[in-house]
Order: structure tokens, then sequence, then C-alpha cells
């Protein structure tokens, strides 16, 4: 076990001095400037679109429409995901910029292309669409009912996308033993469990630059995404040519969280433009832009009932869902309230039944995706809801019910009921140490004085666990330049992640080079290598294993060249250090040894991989708060983090982690909600109506470690990204429940805002 301590980090100084290199920062010489006219309805035909007037405006070099990108794809393309009885997700085709009609508020329609970007905006504002409105649906429920408003004719019946029941269990004898357990439990706990959507609001917006060279045919995308390769694929797949024919570099990325993992409509259009006018295309999102278009995350409703024994041991869970998909469907986005959601089942616990059935519904609603976390956070939050209605029921507390129900350590590995296997982990010592750490014995003189000030005081647990990795292989390039570097190539790109550090040390380490040697290089899809990205907290178990691999081979393939220029036999050489040894033969150090290597043409550049399984990071949060009751307004006054993420590569990116996922877990607990009105239009489009947590209500994190190493990845570790915004919203949550009258707690809802707790304290007196 160990407390949280300072690292370092090398990215820094240069991010905070203002010398990084965000898409906005990209200048290519002779740029114009692009605009695109958006839709102001969430459903409507289109008629007509009468561009020229814009192209007469000053300064303006093209208008283009859907009609201008003849031979395009769908923009996005969803995961195989298959519903039930073996039905695949239904496949609907995402244009560039709209055809006939428009699904959701803020799709692009036209791209105006002008010298300034003024210019542009001015000359779109004067293009004229005729929209003839139709009914739009913005609740996931409602579209599923009869009568609701048709999207797709495609998903028929009525909206829905995808009907899909987990886990496999094709005998139905999964299905057959939870009704067995819920016939004979003593006990049955039922929850409900609305979760809004969320704004991403990354700090930095989308931003892209986008070049045509004419003599080579070639594209070039430059923008902020997770991984170069991946963006490709998807830019060149939406565009309908090969991946050859485009290159994506992504420089410095200023927050991502899944939402720049994709194509975008703007980027295959921007490449038109590009093409067409033989100079670059710039184009930087607004914030406003940004509510209108970015996928957005969480989105769903959920039920879950969990059936006890006599003794309050857990002997089954049903959890049904409604996820919304907004108007199309991006790659994942089905993939998240479905196998995402199953692979975090049955948590810490000890359930040996489960069934899972979400239907999955079209909305005239911006796309949602992946968003930190990706289904961990809905489900853990689901099931801690469910462990408390137990408890509250049993009229025992939360602990002592979880510390019944948790996977002994004994057990591992464990077979869990959806169809993967937990390889390690203490789950009794991570809530012994959380009650310790959090002083819950305490508790009751903390909120005896909080009562002599006027304040309701509550306590709350969330015992987590999700699954980190999804995509289990991942490539690694590391090769040596003349003048003495080690260049290590990777295809994820940080998005404040610290990978500069902490892969750079981990090369430095594993090699026994000085730091100052190596190069860390990524975001460049012509230079780095292929891979799946920095998306599911897979970067350390995936890039990390993958580098420890590729390292272990380059000592491999120098120790002949050392044993040569030892005139050693080679298995009397010796490593350590960065130097290899041959007793009084002497040593040489692997930079030597490189260079001597490309002399003799065995160049120690080394390509390689890892397959690296699934881990299954897990912990216990702890929050207090404090409500006035007079206002509704709640206050973080005390949080804990009790985290098993395996090996700790870097404290202090760890730590960075773990704060910034409690920030915005807090943010959906307490302040965060997408809304909107009947028609489809944003009332919560700015930072003005949209609330995100702001400094003062982030609370003091205090953290632990508890390092149970992984066995499935050469390193140890498993994922910390998603940590905090998985446990935040069930600790927070269920500490605001704690504070209130039971009638009061049994009507609130996240976001738990002032004005909902004020009105749930009213409604029950």
């Amino acid at each position: 076990m160990g407390h949280w301590s300072i690292g370092r980090r090398v990215e820094d100084e240069a991010l905070l001095r203002g010398l990084g290199r965000y898409s906005d920062d990209e200048m290519a010489e002779g740029a114009a400037c692009a605009f695109f006219l958006r839709s102001p309805h969430a459903h409507a035909a289109i008629s007509s679109i009468d561009t020229d007037a814009a192209r007469a405006m000053p300064g303006v070099l093209t208008v283009l429409t859907s009609e201008d990108l003849a031979g395009f794809g769908s923009v996005t393309s969803p995961m195989p995901v298959r519903g039930r009885d073996g039905v695949p997700i239904r496949p609907v085709h995402r244009p560039a910029l709209a055809r006939g009609r428009v699904l959701h508020l803020g799709e692009p329609v036209v791209l105006v292309v002008a010298e300034t970007a003024a210019q542009a905006q001015d000359a779109a504002e004067a293009v004229a669409v005729d929209y003839e409105p139709l009914p739009a649906v913005t609740d996931a429920a409602a579209a599923l009912t009869p009568g609701a408003p048709v999207l797709w004719p495609e998903a028929a019946p009525g909206n829905l996308a995808l009907d899909w029941v987990g886990p496999p269990d094709p005998d139905g004898t999964m299905a057959m033993a939870v009704e067995a357990a819920f016939a004979r439990a003593a006990l049955v706990a039922r929850v409900e469990v609305p979760i809004g959507r969320l704004v991403v609001a990354s700090l930095e917006p989308r931003a892209a630059t986008a070049l045509h060279d004419p003599g080579t045919g070639r594209y070039t995308l430059i923008t902020g995404s997770q991984g170069a390769a991946g963006m490709r694929q998807g830019v060149a797949a939406s565009m309908g040519i090969p991946e050859a024919a485009l290159r994506v570099v992504s420089h410095d990325v200023g927050g991502a969280f899944g939402m720049k993992s994709g194509n975008y409509p703007e980027y295959p259009a921007l490449l038109r433009a590009a093409e067409r006018l033989g100079r670059p295309v710039r184009w930087v999102s607004t914030r406003s832009e940004a509510f209108l278009t970015d996928n957005q995350g969480r989105g769903s409703d959920w039920t879950a009932e969990l059936a006890l024994d006599a003794e309050g041991r857990f002997l089954a869970l049903r959890v049904e869902g409604v996820a919304d998909l907004g108007a199309y469907l991006t790659q994942a986005a089905a993939f998240v309230p479905t196998g995402l959601v199953m692979m975090c089942l049955p948590g810490m616990y000890d359930i040996p039944h489960i069934t899972l059935h979400t239907r999955c519904a079209f909305t005239n609603t911006v796309p949602t995706g992946p968003y930190r976390g990706a289904g961990r956070p809905e489900i853990n939050l689901l099931l801690e809801r469910a462990v408390e209605e137990a408890a509250r029921l049993r009229g025992e507390s939360g602990a002592a019910l979880r510390r019944r129900n948790l996977i002994p350590p004994a057990r591992m590995p464990y077979a869990t009921a959806v169809g993967t296997t937990y390889d390690s982990g203490d789950f009794p010592a991570i809530l012994d140490a959380a009650l310790r750490a959090a002083d819950h014995e305490g508790f009751p003189a903390r909120r005896a004085e909080a009562a002599t000030r006027g304040r309701l005081r509550g306590i709350g647990f969330a015992c987590f666990l999700e699954n980190a990795g999804v995509m289990p292989e991942e490539p690694a390039r590391i090769a040596f330049t003349a003048g003495g570097e080690v260049h290590v190539s990777i295809n994820s790109v940080s998005s404040g992640q610290g990978h500069q550090t902490v892969f750079g040390d981990l090369v430095a380490e594993r090699l026994g080079v000085p730091r100052d040697a190596v190069r860390v290089t990524k975001g460049d899809s012509d230079r780095d290598v292929p891979g799946f990205g920095a998306v599911a907290s897979r970067s350390a178990m995936t890039v990390g294993g993958a580098i420890a691999n590729t390292a272990d081979e380059v000592l491999r393939k120098a120790r002949p060249v050392a044993a040569l220029l030892l005139q050693a036999r080679e298995e009397d050489v010796a490593y350590a250090e960065g130097r290899f040894s041959a007793g009084a033969a002497g040593g040489v150090g692997l930079i030597e040894v490189a260079a001597r290597a490309v002399e003799l043409g065995t160049p120690l550049d080394t390509t390689g991989k890892v397959m690296a399984p699934t881990t299954f990071p897990n912990g216990c949060h702890v929050a207090e708060v404090e409500i006035d009751p007079e206002t509704g307004a709640a206050q973080v006054v005390s949080y804990l983090a009790v985290d098993d993420c395996g090996r700790v590569l870097n404290t202090m990116v760890v730590e960075g982690q773990i704060m910034g996922g409690v920030a915005q877990g807090l943010g959906q607990a307490l302040t965060e909600r997408v809304a909107m009105d009947a028609d489809g239009q944003l009332i919560s489009g700015s930072f003005m109506d949209y609330a995100l947590p702001r400094a003062e209500d982030v609370p003091p994190i205090r953290g632990l470690h508890i390092e149970v190493p992984s066995t499935t990845n050469p390193l140890g570790v498993k994922g910390t990204g998603e940590a905090g915004t998985t446990a935040a919203p069930p600790a927070i949550l269920g500490a605001i429940t704690n504070a209130l009258p039971p009638e009061a707690a049994a009507r609130l809802v996240l976001p738990a805002t002032p004005e909902r707790i004020w009105q749930a304290l009213r409604a029950a007196s």
C-alpha cells in the first residue's frame, strides 16, 4: 500500500509556458478559412439550398454542399455489435454534409471557405436553405414508444437501433438460473437510475487543417486525435480512398476523453475543399459549435433488481437499460451500453447469476459516443445504488453488506457470470483501507457537529470495478539514431496522460540508457506505428507492454553483437545499467553496440507488440457532503480515493488521472446536464447554462494505492484514467442520500443540483 507522492512530467514546462503545438497553432502557408452552416432544426426536410448570394460575397473561395461530396461514404461506421437472436445493429448513413434532411440541431449543411474566418461566416449567413420542420423526438424512451417520429425506417420497429441481451446464453441456462434465484430470494432490492447526457467540453475545442497535394494525390489532415492511425482509417473509409492516400498528424491535444477518438463530418468535407481549391483549408470550432457537434456522453436510463437470501448474500442481478445513441451511429456508441457495461459486472461482488437487457434508440440529438469511463460510471452507479437499497431494506450498514459479498482474494482468478475472468485483486483489503482512512467510526460525531451549524451531513461509499483495455494488441518501435538517441514510436496520442514522461522513463529503465537520450514520438500516421489509440485506460498496459517487449527484443538482438565486440561467448555476456560485460573482457554500452550493429548490417531497430488482455482496476472511494437545507446546496467536504491500478509507473501521473476523473465525476453528480426543449432546441448551449464544476466545488482529494499487480501484461499495470469518473458519482450521490431524510432521498436523481435537493426536501416535508 502506498500514499500518493510527488513525481515529475517532462511535458509540463513547454505546455505551461505556452510552447505547446495544438491544432489551432497550425498555420499552413496560404491557408483559407472554413465555416460550416448548421441546421437550426432538430428534424427537418431540406427542400432547396441557394448558395448564389454566398458565392458572390467578398473573399469567398468556394461553397460546398452534399452535391460536391459525391462518392463519399458514411462518416462513421458502428462496431459490429449483435443483438437478440444475432440480429446486427442497423447501420445508417451519416453524410459529411446533410443531404435531403437534417436529423439533429447543428448538423452541418453547407461548407463555406473564404480568405478570412469572418468572411466565411458572413457568406454562410447569406446561404438560403428552405427547411420543412418535422416532428422531433429527443428522449430515448419516448423514441421507442408507438407513434414516435421515425428517424430511420430501416430501424424497425420504431427507432430501435439494437435490442441486446447478455451475457451469451444460447440454451437459456443463465436466464433460468436468474429466475430461480429471484423465486427463492428472501429480499429483492429494486432501483431506477436515469443518467442524463453530458457535454464532453474538452479544454481544446476541435480544429483541423486540411491539405491536398495535386502532384501525388495525397491528403493530409492535421487535427487532435487519440490515435493518428485510427483517425486515418475512419476518414479514409468515409472518403472512399485508400488509407495510404491520407496522412493524419496530431500534435498536442488538449483533452479528448473518448470524444476525439473517431471521424467527424467536418474532416472529409474540409479535405474535399482543400482538394478543390489547391490550398490548405483551416477550421476551428467555436465553443458553441462544440455543444452542437461533438459526440456527447452517457444518456441512458437503467433499472436493476438485486436478489438476496436470508443471510444477505447476493443471489442474482437483473439489469434493464434504454440507451440514447443520437441521430447517427458513432463507432462505439452501441458497444458502450451493452458489451462495456456487461464487462463491469458483477463489480467487486460475488453475484453468481446475471442478465442484462439494453435497448438502444435513435433520437433527434447529437450522436453519443465514449466519454471518460464509457459505461463504467453508468453500471457502477446502478450497482452501488442497488446495494445501498438492499442494505436499507435489511436495516444494516452498506459497509457490512458489501463486506459480506465481496469476492475474496483466495478466489482469484475469478470467473464471472458474464464470461470474464478477474485475474487479480484484493477487494476486502480495499474496503477495509477505505473505512480506516475515511475514519468511518468517527462519522457520527462529524454528522452531529454539522447539525449544530444547521447542516445535513452524509457519507457515501463506492466500491467500483471497471474493465480497461478493450483491444489487447498494440505495437511499438524502438530505433537508434546516429547521434546516440533512442527513438520510441507509438500510436497513442496523449491528451494529458503524460505519455512522454511515462514511456520515456520506461524505455530508459528497461534499456538502462540515459533518460535525456530517449525521444517518444506519436501522432503521425506516416511515421509512427499503427495501433488502436489512447482509449479505455489502455495505454499503460498495451503501449507500455509493447515497449517492454520491444526493449527486451532489442537487448536480445544486441547480445550477439556485444559478444562479438567483447570477443566473448554470447552466453557469457551480461547486461546491466546500459552496458554489456563479459568478465575480464571489459564492457560496452548499448548505444555503441547499436552503432556497430548498423555497420555489421544487423541494426537493433525493432518493432514489437503485446497482447495484453483486459485488466480490472478497482477501488473504493468515500465522499462526505454537507447540505444547506434552506437552499439545497451540497458541498463535498471530504473525498478519499483508494485504488488498485496494479503497478504504479508514475505516481504523479496516476494522481493527476484520478483527481481529474473525480472532478469530472463530481460534475456528473452535482452540476452537469444537457437540457433540450420539446422541439430539440438546446437550452444548455453555453457555459452560462451548462454548469461545469469549478475549482471551489472540488475538495482536496486524499489517495491511497493498494498495488495488486495484474497478471495479464508484462508490467503488471491496470488502467487508472477512468477510476475517478466511475467512482465519484455513486460516492457523492450516496453521501447526499445518506444526508437526506429517506423520503427526500428517494426522490433525487442526478445531477443533484441545489434546486433538485431543495425540491426533494420540500416534497418530503
